[in-house]
Parts: structure tokens; C-alpha cells; sequence
């Protein structure tokens, strides 16, 4: 590896550790503070030119901003961050791919642990992630990747069953029309017969009051 390429491959690494960073909703406690020094010893260092040494604290990175509460959309940045990049040179390359692909697991891991409100948020979900995963298999195939184009195939696989088997056990979300502005619990009752899943309502339309939910909008479906 030439002078100018090591220096572009620290270059991309230096710019993904403020990105993994932001991937943390939570980076409190000993986790937060552990993602604070592992981030910060990866930028700082130059053996990451070495492929395995940055894969290694890629990979350590990743797990701690999932540990301090990183969502789908939130680690989706890293993926994205990388993407933005243009490498030049092979070696910088190859690390773009290895962010990408690294990313990409950590969010299948955060789906296997996500909670879904409806079988509508988890289709959002799967078309996203279903783009993500075919565009990065399709770079892997054409840099003749064989070995990590059959392992991102195999973790598309299962995250799509996943995700399928969870949304037939949800209920989907469907428009209502009511006749009058009524509270929350009331269209609860008239609605599920149970008032206390008022709450759903309310969090299906962003109502600013749960005393006036408005004449039209969308629930769960019975």
C-alpha cells in the first residue's frame, strides 16, 4: 500500500467514526463511555490501513452503538455515510465495502430485537432493507466476491423470513371515519372494545390532545 493510499483508507475511517457516533441514541453509562473510546482509538489509529485490525474495531464499534439503543434508521447512516464515499484506490475500496457490509449485519441485528406496532411499519421495513441488501450483494458479485456474496445471501434470507413471520402475527393499519371529534378512550371503546388501548390511537395520528381525536385518521385494525 503506497503513502496516498493509506492515507485516503484513514481518511474514510476518520470521517465514519463521528457517523458511528451519532448511530447511538443512548451512548450513556459504561457502554456510552467504552463506543466514546473505542470510536476514538479507531480514527486515531494508523494500523486501521491493515484490513483485519479494522474490521476487528469496525465490528466493536458497531456492537456498542447497538448496545446504547441504535435503531434500524439510525445505524442505516453508517451504511449511507460509506456509500457517500468515492475511494480512489483498492485499498479504500475494499474498507467502503467492509463499512457497508459490516453495517448492514449490525441492522439485522437490530431487527431480530425490534418490536413492531403493525404488519404495514414491518413491509416498510423489509422493502427498505430488501434494497439495501440486493445492492450490496450485487457489488459483492461484481468484484467476484463469491464467499461474501453467499454470506450477505444467506443473512438476506433469514432476515426476510424474519420479518415475515413477524408481520402475519400483527394487525395492519387501516383509515376510520368517525361521525364526531371524540377522546381517545371513547373511540377506544367504540373502536376495540377496550379502552386501554387509547394510547395506539394516539400514536397512530400524533394527536396534540387526547381529549379531540380527529374526525378521520388511521387505527389498527381489530
Amino acid at each position: 500500500m503506497t503513502g496516498d493510499e493509506a492515507d485516503e483508507v484513514l481518511g474514510i475511517v476518520r470521517r465514519i467514526g463521528p457517523v458511528i457516533m451519532s448511530a447511538a441514541v443512548k451512548p450513556t453509562g459504561e457502554v456510552g463511555t467504552a463506543l466514546r473510546r473505542c470510536v476514538g482509538m479507531m480514527v486515531a489509529d494508523k494500523n486501521m490501513v491493515h484490513r483485519a485490525s479494522f474490521g476487528f474495531a469496525m465490528v466493536v464499534c458497531l456492537d456498542l452503538a447497538r448496545m446504547c439503543s441504535a435503531t434500524i434508521v439510525t445505524m442505516d447512516r453508517v451504511r449511507k455515510a460509506a456509500l457517500a464515499e468515492t475511494p480512489l484506490g483498492q485499498p479504500a475500496v475494499i474498507t467502503v465495502n467492509m463499512i457497508v457490509r459490516l453495517a448492514l449485519a449490525s441492522e439485522a441485528r437490530i431487527l431480530a430485537d425490534q418490536t413492531f406496532r403493525s404488519r404495514n411499519e414491518v413491509d416498510d421495513i423489509a422493502t427498505a432493507i430488501n434494497l439495501a441488501f440486493s445492492a450490496t450483494a450485487e457489488a459483492a458479485a461484481d468484484s467476484l466476491d463469491a464467499e461474501t456474496y453467499m454470506a450477505l445471501t444467506r443473512l438476506h434470507g433469514d432476515v426476510t423470513r424474519h420479518l415475515g413471520d413477524r408481520g402475519r402475527q400483527l394487525p395492519r393499519v387501516i383509515s376510520y371515519t368517525m361521525q364526531a371529534v371524540l377522546p381517545s378512550l371513547r373511540m377506544a371503546q367504540r373502536s376495540y372494545g377496550d379502552p386501554k388501548r387509547h394510547q395506539e390511537l394516539i400514536n397512530e395520528n400524533r394527536v396534540v390532545h387526547p381529549a379531540f381525536m380527529p374526525r378521520t385518521g388511521v387505527m389498527l385494525a381489530v
